[in-house]
């Protein structure tokens, strides 16, 4: 069983990383403007601290001294304030996590430890987050996993059970320290919320007239005179500003129901917009993409039917109530009922004007907790506007959204594309849409489709000198590739998601992810400004995707027959869908040597429900390289079976890892006069200088294992010759260097 005081222990026997004696977040930035400011407001009540012998600063240079950068050491992870501070600062200190300058040691002193921006640690057991001001014991004594998990560890040694693997082994912890640099709490910029589309639905069955705020809908449509003054149009308040809500209606095709209790001849559907009061249409801001929401109102029955000519009405649950299309831009993702809410509240207070008696409306029966629970989202977006010449490494072309697109989408699956539009600006528009499956090999643990974008205003050179002018660049949710419903009970995962990705996209291209007002920029909307929260931070996944990629298509390309061959020249030229059926008749096998190949072919060539295709369109681009290679290895087979004749005259018929190696890359070796190294061709041909190293390497790693020679070795007794896949040659003079040197 674990001793908690052990933990505080360890503690005490760290090594010392700061001290007692120094301000750690001090300031030595003179603003001397700022300063007669505040004396001229009488606020400056901090005085200097005398000058001591060993001043931080050096007087000439203003460079620490060499006691001075031995006092600043940290001890124990604190950040202290103590009484010596830098001769020439005019403010008493900084913090090292926010840059927050401070004027008062109080002031100071209240702040460490309560930084928004220090990043916090998290209890192993319940993941509470614990400030470097709480109380480690006190929290690990009311925590009730640890004390559970403390049961369970002596309820193993009292009953000397095996003890269960609850963890990934040693090789598992390493990969996935090595993935998942950090997951933390701490502060992150806060993306704004974009373009959102849902259905939400409500269920009123259990309501005497459940459609009865539909009727009241239609009462009201009677009052207005619409092709006399065209919509009706009311004010709401909403977070203190005023909104106009435009009142319409539209056919659409539902036939009327067949039930004592719906007199209508004619159903229709109800229109609800809001959107800023200084604009005098809904079109109008729209097109200068202000904030704004939209309402579709339809009514649903159990057995609802269409009228002749009408697609049929989807009403899978049998509710009784109805299905509201939302759709808007700007505002929170959760606000949308309420904003529904609100204007229909506005609406019916607007009836009556016309009937002394009106059916009227009951915003009630739309009350957000009573969503159905087939709700579900169809759009979603997040985004940052980051200044104009900041976001290079993101639209480069070996740049983050690039890559993304060319390392994690399949080859043929149609939702796998890039765009890259530079027509108006560079980087206008670029995007990268990845499926479900992709998205949890860039992120672990994330399951929904996105789109990663970076774009630019429709016509740039009209926004010149605004923040507009500046891009975005934003995560968006999309449904139409997705592989299962996103319920409106899913708000949740879907902005942690799309919050985690932008944060990995932005962390990725060197953009800070942080507020920090040089690299983004603030419009009507998005503000520079961040909140602490538990996100996933990851290293650059997109390097070690490539990495294995290349050795996934280097391993198989040397082992391909000329089954194998034919088949990836058949996927990399031949378009459209194809099925192992259509291959085996492209290539003229049978359909079982197709299947064989395919289970050989495996790490670059995915076969799921019928259909084939290359694993991904960098794969894709790297076996195109390769394919031409192989397939000349292939023709020249009867050449390669002569030298493996001559070796084994030469050597003895022998099946050790050297001579499999030099069969399976085509290796010939032609012996030299002299004490000149023998000369070694290999006949497969790689793509670039790299891999014919590595190839190298290999060699002579099977050539030492054989002849318990050290690796070295290898370069004295074999001159090597790669012919690479355009035709150049790599020979190198002294390719025992690059071998290392001796032990």
């Amino acid at each position: 069983m674990t001793d908690p005081d052990d933990l505080f222990d360890q503690l005490d026997a760290a090594e010392a990383v700061t001290s007692d004696d120094r301000d750690t977040i001090e300031s030595s930035v003179d603003q001397p403007e700022a300063d007669a400011l505040r004396k001229d407001a009488g606020s400056d009540q901090v005085k200097p601290e005398p000058e001591t012998t060993d001043s931080s600063t050096n007087r000439d240079t203003g460079e620490l001294t060499t006691a001075d950068a031995q006092s600043s050491q940290r001890t124990n992870g604190r950040c202290s304030v103590g009484p010596t501070f830098s001769r020439t600062s005019t403010h008493v200190a900084e913090c090292r996590f926010c840059r927050l300058r401070l004027d008062d040691k109080f002031d100071a002193s209240a702040h460490e430890g309560t930084c928004p921006s220090e990043r916090v640690a998290h209890c192993r057991y319940c993941k509470h987050p614990i400030t470097r001001r709480a109380d480690l014991e006190a929290h690990l004594n009311g925590c009730e996993a640890y004390q559970t998990a403390q049961k369970r560890a002596q309820h193993r040694e009292q009953t000397s059970e095996p003890v269960e693997d609850e963890s990934f082994n040693d090789q598992e912890v390493e990969r996935e320290a090595e993935d998942e640099e950090e997951e933390a709490s701490r502060l992150f910029i806060d993306p704004q919320p974009h373009e959102f589309h849902a259905y939400l639905k409500w269920d009123c069955s259990h309501l005497d007239n459940p459609l009865r705020s539909y009727f009241g809908l239609n009462s009201l449509q009677k009052e207005h005179d619409f092709e006399k003054h065209g919509r009706l149009r009311t004010d709401v308040e909403i977070d203190g500003d005023d909104w106009a809500v435009e009142f319409g209606f539209k056919g659409c095709g539902i036939a009327p129901r067949d039930d004592p209790s719906f007199r209508l001849d004619e159903v229709r559907e109800y229109l609800v917009y809001v959107y800023p009061n200084a604009y005098s249409s809904w079109s109008d801001a729209k097109k200068e993409a202000r904030k704004r929401a939209y309402f579709r109102i339809s009514p649903r029955w159990p057995n609802i039917e269409t009228v002749e000519g009408a697609r049929s009405m989807s009403n899978p649950c049998d509710i009784e109530g109805y299905d509201i299309e939302m759709e808007g831009a700007n505002w929170d993702f959760e606000q949308y009922p309420h904003i529904l809410q609100r204007a229909l509240a506005s609406l019916a207070d607007r009836q009556g004007f016309r009937f002394n008696s009106p059916t009227p409306i009951y915003p009630e029966d739309f009350a957000p907790e009573a969503a159905h629970s087939s709700s579900n989202i169809v759009d979603a977006e997040l985004y940052v506007r980051v200044t104009d010449g900041k976001t290079g490494r993101v639209i480069a072309y070996d740049g983050t959204i690039h890559r993304i697109s060319l390392l994690l989408s399949g080859d043929r699956e149609g939702y796998a594309k890039t765009i890259r539009d530079d027509r108006e600006c560079p980087g206008h528009y670029h995007t990268a849409t990845i499926g479900s499956m992709r998205a949890r090999d860039l992120i672990g643990g994330h399951t929904l489709a996105k789109e990663i974008k970076h774009y630019y205003m429709r016509n740039p050179d009209a926004v010149e000198g605004t923040e507009l002018e500046n891009p975005k660049i934003g995560v968006s949710f999309q449904n139409s590739i997705h592989d299962e419903t996103l319920y409106w009970d899913d708000l949740d995962q879907l902005e942690r998601e799309l919050d985690e990705t932008l944060l990995n996209v932005l962390e990725w291209s060197d953009i800070p992810v942080r507020p920090d007002s040089q690299f983004y920029v603030a419009d009507d909307y998005f503000e520079v400004e961040g909140s602490s929260r538990w996100r996933k931070l990851l290293r650059d996944r997109l390097p070690r995707i490539e990495e294995k990629q290349d050795a996934q298509v280097f391993g198989i390309a040397s082992q391909m027959n000329e089954t194998d061959a034919e088949l990836v020249d058949t996927l990399l030229t031949d378009g459209g869908t194809t099925s192992p059926k259509d291959l085996a008749q492209a290539i003229g096998v049978h359909i079982d040597t197709v299947y064989r190949a395919l289970k050989r072919l495996g790490p670059v060539v995915e076969h799921t429900y019928g259909e084939v295709q290359i694993a991904s369109k960098y794969i894709a681009q790297e076996v195109t390289g390769y394919i031409d290679s192989v397939k000349d290895s292939i023709h020249e087979g009867l050449e390669g079976a002569l030298d493996g004749l001559f070796r084994a005259e030469t050597y003895g018929e022998r099946d050790d890892p050297w001579t499999r190696w030099l069969d399976r890359y085509g290796g010939s070796i032609r012996q030299t006069e002299g004490a000149d190294p023998d000369r070694l061709d290999v006949g497969f041909r790689p793509a670039d200088f790299r891999e014919a190293r590595r190839l190298l390497r290999e060699g002579a790693a099977r050539w030492a294992e054989v002849t318990g020679e050290r690796i070295r070795r290898f370069g004295f007794e074999f001159a090597p010759v790669v012919k690479l896949v355009d035709g150049t040659m790599y020979a190198p003079k002294n390719f025992a260097d690059a071998l290392g040197k001796p032990g």
